[in-house]
């Protein structure tokens, strides 16, 4: 497990390794010469020294994503199936304490969703809930994944983490994708950002890759909200999760998303500037793995974006259940990419 690994890891470089302000931009430059990078020097690429060499870094990149994908760009649907909820973590639209406007959708008014987008012409969807177990919980998802799958070629899942014969079901069901995103892999800041619920339990989110992979999931998605802590050592440990991943589940179709809370709610300011250098950095340090944009960007980041790595991005998002059916119900997040 995850958790294991990270535990037994001498983490107490990586902090200066992220900030040094010392290193020589023409010493960072020889590293995009290299055909690899060791991970010490891919932190190297996250630290300040490097902002100047964006220009030097998104050329490489550039390169990386075309050497690797081609000038191809994969499009995704999320669909909200519930926006119920028994977590109250502090920047979630969905959190237990607010007054919103709660919505379950039926297997009919999923039918009429999914018709629409398949109308439109997607053929991957990624279905989405809270976390209420009791309303939409595994029985709830199974149907789900089920009738999806009479739409849409590819469905994958963004939900709560399950124990492994819960995520084996689901994926006997259909799903073949999921995306579990730890929002923060600095435990302290994590507690402070899930107080109450059963997503304040940092380790068993830490090891949920594990148990999809292990229990049939082909397709895994990780990442980290950007602006809950410092973003420098949670990309970094976010990246050591990929490679531990690569490793251990090598046939597995890895990813990696850069979802990012609006300026206002940022506690840790990431700028533009510094979401294109993440993205920079990780395209060059994990040549083979998709990078994935949401619609929480503007379009015209967006437009810069994928010329920088970028080789999925969701499309024509509703971030609220029956959104793509004009049913009310109160949303996740509002969309910046219309």
């Amino acid at each position: 497990m995850f958790s294991a690994f990270l535990s037994s890891v001498d983490r107490s470089k990586l902090p200066y390794m992220v900030h040094d302000d010392h290193s020589k931009p023409k010493d960072l430059l020889l590293l995009l010469d290299q055909e690899t990078l060791p991970f010490d020097q891919f932190a190297r690429l996250l630290s300040p020294s490097a902002r100047p060499l964006l220009p030097y870094l998104q050329r490489k990149a550039h390169e990386k994503t075309l050497q690797q994908f081609g000038q191809t760009m994969q499009l995704y649907v999320p669909f909200y199936l519930s926006n119920e909820c028994t977590n109250q973590c502090t920047y979630c639209g969905f959190n237990e304490n607010l007054h919103i406007k709660r919505k379950t959708l039926s297997s009919e008014e999923q039918a009429a969703g999914f018709s629409c987008l398949r109308s439109l012409g997607f053929d991957h969807i990624l279905l989405l809930t809270g976390e209420a177990p009791l309303v939409a919980g595994s029985d709830y998802l199974e149907k789900s994944i089920r009738l999806a799958k009479t739409y849409f070629n590819q469905v994958s899942l963004e939900i709560f983490p399950c124990d492994t014969p819960e995520y084996a079901r689901l994926a006997a069901s259909g799903a073949s994708g999921l995306s579990l995103y730890q929002e923060t892999y600095q435990e302290g800041a994590y507690g402070e950002a899930h107080p109450h619920g059963p997503k304040n339990n940092y380790t068993y989110r830490l090891d949920s890759a594990d148990r999809a992979l292990s229990a049939g999931f082909k397709k895994m998605g990780l990442g980290c909200l950007l602006g809950l802590s410092d973003w420098r050592l949670d990309i970094a440990l976010c990246v050591l999760h990929m490679v531990y991943l690569q490793k251990k589940y090598w046939r597995a179709e890895l990813s990696m998303s850069f979802p990012r809370l609006r300026a206002n709610q940022q506690r840790y300011p990431v700028s533009d500037h510094d979401l294109h250098q993440i993205i920079c950095a990780v395209r060059i340090f994990l040549p083979t793995i998709n990078l994935v944009l949401s619609t929480r960007e503007s379009s015209s980041l967006r437009d810069t974006l994928i010329h920088s790595g970028i080789t999925m991005i969701s499309a024509g998002s509703k971030t609220n259940p029956g959104g793509y059916s004009d049913i009310v119900s109160s949303s996740q997040f509002d969309i910046s990419d219309h």
